[in-house]
């Protein structure tokens, strides 16, 4: 039997839909909904009852009281942490029950949760838990960093073994009854088992978010520090008093933590060429003097079609990495870049400026796969993320689906001289490349402006014009062009 226990302030709002998804729970098992009355004062009681719950109060205000007050009156082998301002997909008792039946060792299991109305900005917090968790918390102290209350559940005999939900710990219904779960047994971590909460807590200016972030980030340091130092101790050969030029030895246990949790990512996530999460290719080892010539953000016409008369005109084949969307718009133009012998790579498709940390990402780039084998019959084995931005889950999925990411190691930045520069020429366009090319180096220029078609910004007419000088320029000094798939010795589709 699994039971879900729900506390309640206030919640006469959210509460139905909640208990409307635990009422369409595929679960062929017994399961029982407790609701905790947090001193509301609203009708949460009543809506409560008239969904047929089992209603207990709880005199004290707090998340961690009502918690324990019902965890201590389930019924159930498992009971589940729940939020009454969450939804539920219909087989999450399923997984769950699943999950505790295959692995016996395992006390507890934290999901994740997503917004039902994400903020623009809400990919960050995202982003920073999936690194707590299967960065540093899993591999190091085998347990999430960052629990979720409204995704948790354990084997009741284990939570009795506790002193069940500590208020004076960390974050009592998250990181705190993880971690003395964790003494008890395993702790799980499922980055699949997700849930759609209401982003109402988030709903304030973007500083104070970015100030709460950090405070949080730092309090989860200062309880690390505080209640691991023979673990911390292990990360350096000398103990950590004898390091007498930091001061005080939370300071550098904060600085690298956070370092860790915040600055190498991040540069995994920003940078093109860094290889953070998974093999990247932005050029070649090669005497040769080649390179190859790429475009993005395309078809976008005429621009590529202009790109292709010239291409044509030089003897030169080049790699389009082309967004689903626009292949969609322009299926001819898609086609002849195939049928001329230029390669075809995927760049998602709607180009998404955060795409590498969106929850449908893998769909995304799924989608634009679909698009460009219906369009031209073939399937990109090349994937270029847009901007460079790379994550973690993006990498996993790149490698289940065999796609290679590739990025660049030369570009001008044409669209930012279009913006920017009233008067932009061909030639400082070229110059830009010219200075940097070497043997082996992968060329970025692009012959459209994301999903931006007849605008100002979709105008690349510089490129169009800043194509010839590049070219002849090159040839002139010996190099030959080739394919990224040809530079790298890659296939260039997967069929």
């Amino acid at each position: 039997m699994i039971s879900i226990v729900v506390p309640a302030y206030n919640e006469e709002k959210f509460l139905p839909a909640c208990l409307e998804s635990f009422k369409d729970q595929d679960y062929k098992g017994e399961y029982e909904v407790v609701v905790v009355d947090n001193c509301s004062t609203d009708s949460t009681d009543n809506i409560a009852r008239e969904f047929g719950t089992r209603v207990i109060h709880c005199p004290r205000k707090g998340v961690a009281d009502a918690r324990q007050t019902g965890a201590c009156s389930a019924l159930g082998d498992i009971i589940v942490q729940a939020d009454a301002d969450t939804m539920y997909p219909a087989d999450w008792l399923t997984r769950i029950n699943a999950h505790f039946i295959a692995h016996p060792e395992s006390v507890a299991l934290a999901g994740i949760y997503a917004y039902n109305d994400p903020q623009s900005w809400s990919w960050l917090e995202f982003f920073i838990r999936w690194v707590g968790n299967r960065v540093l918390g899993m591999p190091f102290l085998g347990v999430p960093l960052f629990v979720s209350g409204a995704n948790f559940a354990f084997r009741r005999e284990a939570f009795y073994k506790t002193n069940g939900y500590d208020v004076r710990s960390l974050y009592p219904d998250q990181w705190g009854i993880a971690h003395a779960l964790s003494k008890i047994g395993q702790i799980s971590h499922d980055q699949t088992l997700k849930v759609l909460t209401s982003s109402r807590r988030i709903q304030k200016p973007f500083s104070r978010i970015a100030y709460e972030i950090i405070r949080n980030l730092f309090g989860v340091i200062r309880h690390l520090v505080k209640h691991n130092l023979n673990w911390l101790k292990g990360l350096f050969r000398t103990p950590i008093r004898r390091l007498s030029f930091i001061g005080k030895p939370t300071g550098m246990v904060t600085a690298v933590l956070m370092a860790s949790l915040i600055g190498l990512p991040l540069y995994g996530y920003i940078f093109p060429t860094a290889q953070v999460f998974g093999k990247v290719y932005y050029q070649a080892k090669t005497p040769e003097k080649m390179v190859a010539l790429t475009f993005d953000d395309g078809p976008n016409e005429p621009y590529t079609s202009q790109i292709l008369d010239l291409l044509e005109q030089y003897d030169v084949k080049a790699t389009f990495f082309v967004v689903g969307k626009n292949v969609e718009l322009y299926p001819d133009t898609a086609k002849r870049i195939a049928d001329e012998g230029h390669v075809l790579g995927n760049h998602t498709y709607k180009h998404n400026a955060n795409h590498a940390l969106i929850d449908d990402g893998g769909a995304e780039i799924k989608r634009a796969q679909v698009a460009i084998r219906t369009v031209s019959g073939v399937e990109p084995h090349l994937y270029r993320p847009p901007h460079g931005k790379k994550s973690p889950w993006e990498a996993e999925y790149l490698k289940e689906q065999n796609l290679v990411e590739v990025t660049w190691s030369v570009q001008a930045n044409e669209a930012h001289r279009e913006l920017v520069f009233d008067k932009p020429v061909p030639e400082e366009v070229a110059n830009d490349i010219l200075k940097q090319v070497k043997p082996g180096k992968i060329i970025l220029m692009h012959d459209g402006y994301g999903t931006n078609h007849n605008d100002v910004k979709s105008d690349k007419s510089l490129t169009v014009k800043a194509l010839p000088l590049i070219i002849e320029e090159l040839q002139s000094q010996g190099y030959s062009f080739v394919t990224v798939s040809e530079l790298l010795n890659i296939p260039a589709y997967n069929h």
